[in-house]
């Protein structure tokens, strides 16, 4: 379980695959800084927000995520990008797919050789690693989802396959998703043992019997709710 502690919160923030944890908080100004907060500290700098994982202090970026921009988020941003390169690799090399890179790099190396000999003036370059093969082909993840919901599944998949991902942060979800599609994503991220908080600016409606809520309210007053079924 990953807990979340902010000195101005007097609720510690549990994360947990049995259930999703909302964030609401009704106070525009707190929103934007919540949210702004969160996102410098998955680059790496320090803030108000302490991830807690077994009782100790951990990088939220090296076991989770936060996807912010919900209308226009990219699994072939750089970041992700990299992590898949280093997965492939790492899955690869090892055994019969060693011998088949160096088979192919000494195809490529067969075919500079022979165009090298066309030319009327030395050449030379340097021996194709696998990441020049990886980046010269663009090699990207396919666009293999219809809806917002599949969207955002396979993004989970895929945090989940490259990472020790333990939670992802989503903001403003309730607004664009049903809760037919929120009873889908919860199920998919139970089975895969991810846990979910959501931060929203309001309450947009009745919470699902899934979910509990802190309510920051515009005043700055804690209200909690579903907790006690929980």
């Amino acid at each position: 379980m990953i807990r979340i502690v902010n000195a101005n919160i007097e609720t510690k923030i549990d994360l947990s695959d049995s259930y999703t944890q909302l964030l609401v908080i009704e106070n525009p100004r707190e929103y934007y800084k919540t949210v702004c907060e969160l996102l410098h500290e998955f680059d790496g700098v320090e803030g108000e927000y302490v991830f807690v994982s077994e009782d100790k202090i951990v990088s939220p970026n090296s076991v989770g995520d936060i996807l912010v921009d919900i209308f226009d988020f990219d699994f072939n941003d750089k970041k992700l990008i990299n992590l898949l390169q280093k997965h492939l690799e790492s899955r690869f090399f090892n055994g019969e797919g060693m011998v088949q890179f160096n088979e192919t790099s000494s195809a490529i190396s067969s075919f500079f050789e022979n165009l090298f000999m066309s030319a009327d003036f030395a050449l030379t370059y340097n021996e194709p690693q696998f990441a020049d093969l990886f980046k010269a082909c663009s090699v990207k993840f396919a666009k293999n989802y219809d809806s917002l919901i599949e969207k955002i599944i396979c993004y989970i998949n895929i945090l989940s396959g490259l990472k020790k991902c333990e939670f992802v942060i989503i903001v403003g979800l309730k607004s664009v998703l049903s809760d037919e599609d929120l009873g889908l994503l919860y199920d998919h991220c139970a089975r895969e043992h991810i846990a979910l908080l959501l931060i929203e600016h309001t309450k947009t409606r009745p919470l699902l019997d899934r979910e509990r809520a802190i309510i920051i309210t515009e005043d700055l007053c804690e209200v909690l709710e579903n907790y006690t079924e929980m």
